[in-house]
């Protein structure tokens, strides 16, 4: 367990000490972050105290389904950092040959859970809340195609066993602020969705947490792609210090 770990944490010791050489050298460079759009509020955060650090406008975010984005890197989009809400799609840029397999590393995970309007009553089981939302309207979640939160989803629905009973009724979206949005308009009864994005939302309740068992492990991954200026490697790096510990854990995420 101990040598896995070492393993886990080598490519960003590496990141950090290839960034603090660079530093020496070189001024700090722009660079842009690719991000999952449920990790909008928190790389906020992040990057603003990261500019504290160097200097304003250093990095760029951009936000949007993690699947959208990891198509956009195929196709040449310009980012440097790229942080997925899975470990799938991090592994279908490594089959591309567009980053190397040991170059991600796990910075946070989150959970699964079930949301509607405030004043929406449910009770019984959260099989049972599933499907008195199916009796009476539609439910969201994201594109199990695509989307992460939707494969973890569609996960934890085939895990109750009630997949094929839901799925004429759920709503596919592409990604969890979607969803959410769709919750508030009153176009569908409830969505599955990430909770440290239900929590962003006050006129929403959550109704039921998904237990991790029901599905894989939510887990967030970031990576430097191609030649990016050493800044990028540093802030991926960051990723895992003690001060931004504290702004994932603020935000509702899991710190590994």
């Amino acid at each position: 367990m101990l040598q896995a770990g070492v393993k886990t944490l080598l490519p960003v010791i590496f990141a950090v000490f290839a960034a603090n050489a660079s530093a020496a050298i070189e001024p700090p460079a722009p660079f842009t972050v690719f991000a999952a759009s449920s990790l909008t509020n928190v790389l906020e955060e992040i990057i603003s105290d990261y500019h504290k650090e160097y200097q304003p406008g250093l990095a760029t975010l951009s936000v949007a389904g993690t699947g959208t984005l990891a198509r956009q890197i195929e196709a040449g989009a310009p980012a440097d950092v790229f942080v997925s809400a899975d470990r799938e799609w991090i592994d279908y840029l490594i089959s591309k040959q567009l980053i190397e397999k040991s170059a991600a590393t796990l910075v946070a995970s989150n959970r699964l859970v079930l949301v509607t309007k405030s004043d929406r009553q449910l009770s019984g089981t959260l099989d049972e809340r599933l499907v008195q939302l199916a009796q009476t309207g539609r439910i969201a979640i994201g594109d199990p195609e695509g989307v992460p939160v939707g494969r973890y989803a569609k996960a934890a629905l085939q895990s109750l066993q009630i997949w094929t009973d839901l799925e004429p009724v759920l709503v596919p979206t592409e990604n969890v602020r979607v969803a959410l949005a769709l919750v508030l308009r009153g176009e569908v009864e409830g969505a599955i969705v990430y909770a440290t994005d239900a929590a962003l939302v006050p006129e929403l309740a959550v109704q039921a947490v998904f237990l991790p068992g029901l599905h894989p492990p939510i887990s967030y991954w970031a990576v430097v792609i191609g030649n990016a200026p050493w800044t990028a490697f540093d802030f991926v790096a960051s990723l895992h210090s003690a001060k931004t510990a504290g702004i994932w854990t603020a935000h509702g995420f899991i710190v590994p």
